[in-house]
């Protein structure tokens, strides 16, 4: 039993001198207290180290290097002073090792204090619990990626199973009947080789038609540019028809004018030509009298001897 409770007796005696480490520093008749807590902890443990001198005569450590197991940590950092004039400085845990290994661990924080010049304090913290590296967190979360997808294969590796014997089933189906198929492909085989032969002769049928397409299309366009020319022609003479047109009808309306103006002319001409008939006959029949008379005249006086 004695064997059983050294041990025990040495831990808890540990644990009351670790719970609150104490270091009093002298300087000029003046101390200052350093406390660190927690004293033991894992990797998300977060330790405070408090400085704090109640002697306005000299300074308290407002700056300083830390070590952890006399590997630097931190060199020339401030510390966070307090209401209280305290200056508080907050460290994680390493999680390299050996600096992370289970087991007791020592800091060291080096200062200089003024009015009094170089201080070092001492500390020890009890790492409880295993530090994992950054290594093994992102190997961990690969584990747990890993075996999360391995889940889902095998969820995947199932749900293939059922498919794969539904699949099977399916196949024995469709081997019956690609039987089927097979023949009737046999059967269309020939059929094709059938249709095969009218499509060469559809082909050369398709050849020949083409040929006297070409000449068709070299004839149409042949006529094409002779049409092309003869509308121009065309339109040429339709618009030559519509200036002869105009003319037409201007001679045609000149020629209504003469016409009325020959009417006009022709009756007037029609009653000179009365009027000269007239005044030839009675000129003849007065040139007849005269002869008449003038010839009678001297068998009258004749007559009268």
């Amino acid at each position: 039993m004695n064997k059983l409770y050294m041990p025990l007796l040495a831990f808890l005696i540990l644990v009351l001198l670790t719970s609150v480490s104490m270091i009093s520093v002298v300087a000029q008749g003046d101390s200052i207290e350093a406390t660190i807590h927690p004293t033991s902890g894992s990797a998300n443990t977060n330790i405070l180290i408090r400085f704090l001198t109640t002697n306005a005569s000299i300074g308290n450590v407002e700056k300083a290097d830390i070590f952890w197991d006399d590997v630097i940590i931190e060199l020339n950092e401030s510390g966070n002073q307090s209401a209280d004039g305290s200056y508080n400085y907050y460290l994680g845990v390493p999680t390299e090792p050996p600096l992370s290994d289970l087991g007791n661990h020592t800091i060291r924080v080096d200062s200089i204090v003024l009015n009094y010049g170089q201080v070092s304090f001492n500390f020890t913290f009890e790492i409880t619990e295993f530090v994992p590296s950054p290594e093994y967190v992102e190997l961990n979360a690969t584990y747990h990626a890993l075996l999360v997808n391995y889940s889902d294969l095998v969820i995947n590796y199932d749900s293939l199973l059922t498919n794969y014997s539904n699949l099977l089933a399916d196949h024995t189906a469709l081997l019956d009947e690609h039987s089927n198929l097979l023949s009737n492909y046999n059967s269309l085989s020939a059929n094709y080789n059938s249709l095969l032969a009218d499509y060469n002769a559809l082909s050369a049928n398709y050849n020949s038609m083409m040929i006297n397409y070409n000449n068709l299309h070299s004839l149409y366009s042949l006529f094409l540019a002779n049409y092309t020319n003869l509308q121009g022609s065309y339109d040429s003479l339709n618009s030559n028809y519509n200036i002869l047109r105009t003319d037409y009808n201007s001679l045609e309306s000149n020629y209504s004018g003469l016409t009325t103006n020959y009417d006009t002319l022709i009756g007037e001409l029609g009653a000179t030509r009365n009027f000269v008939y007239v005044l030839v006959a009675s000129t003849i029949l007065l040139a007849a009298t005269t002869v008449f008379f003038a010839l009678r005249k001297p068998k009258l006086t004749t007559k009268a001897r």
